[in-house]
């Protein structure tokens, strides 16, 4: 159960960051004028929660939660 929580976490991340990276390339290449200028913070708030996601993964794969 604990590994396929963290696998999912991990998925996510993974997931979130190729879209992401998707979004920033497409921005660098089509962006102009008309582009809004929240983007970039939205660019950012999307990679912070990869960041969340991965630590949260990696937590759960490598932490021990038992309390014996």
């Amino acid at each position: 159960m604990r590994y396929g929580l963290a696998l999912v976490f991990l998925l996510i991340s993974l997931w979130q960051f190729m879209m992401t990276r998707r979004a920033f390339i497409q921005l660098r290449q089509k962006g102009d004028q008309t582009t809004s200028p929240f983007i970039m913070l939205s660019l950012w708030s999307s990679l912070v929660f990869t960041i969340i996601f991965f630590g949260i993964g990696l937590s759960i794969l490598f932490a021990n939660y038992s309390f014996s």
